[in-house]
């Protein structure tokens, strides 16, 4: 008995390098696969013969025209994952790399803490020799402080009031 092929690879490949036409052609097996396990589930196995029918209706233009559609789809949605991929990585890439120049250049303006530390105990070493040296000078020299807190005159008097009527 002699095989009835269909040339429907020919007619979805255009070319060795036609990815498109490949797996347009996957999915043309795909659906020829299905209608035989649907063909085998109600207890029948289709003979070649039997699969005129499929092997006409798929290889009709709106067919063809459907693997190749559902192909771009297929490949559309792998470009667009592989960019999204490819865009966080490189923002990554870019997040990472700012964070370094931003620490290459904050890095010599910033002083370390030992550092800190030792500026604010040698500031409060000074501010208590200071504070020491003013306690004997106020209480072993001839110095004194005096605050001289006066009452106000009846004319300061008069012309705040005054002042304070316009």
């Amino acid at each position: 008995m002699q095989r009835n092929y269909n040339f429907i690879y020919s007619k979805l490949v255009e070319k060795d390098s036609d990815l498109i036409g490949h797996i347009a052609y996957s999915l043309y097996k795909k659906s020829k696969i299905e209608y035989i396990e649907t063909q085998k589930q109600a207890g029948k196995t289709p003979t070649d013969t039997e699969l005129i029918p499929f092997n006409d209706f798929s290889s009709t233009e709106s067919s063809l025209e459907s693997y190749r559609l559902k192909a771009e789809l297929i490949i559309q949605g792998f470009i667009e994952n592989a960019l999204e991929e490819e865009l966080e990585s490189f923002k990554e890439q870019v997040v990472n790399s700012q964070i370094e120049i931003l620490g290459d250049v904050v890095k010599p303006l910033v002083t370390p803490t030992w550092k800190n530390i030792l500026i604010g105990v040698a500031g409060s070493f000074v501010f208590a020799l200071i504070s020491v040296a003013f306690y004997f000078i106020i209480t072993y020299g001839n110095y004194s402080i005096k605050i001289k807190v006066e009452q106000p005159t009846e004319n300061v008097k008069n012309n705040t009031l005054k002042n304070n009527t316009k």
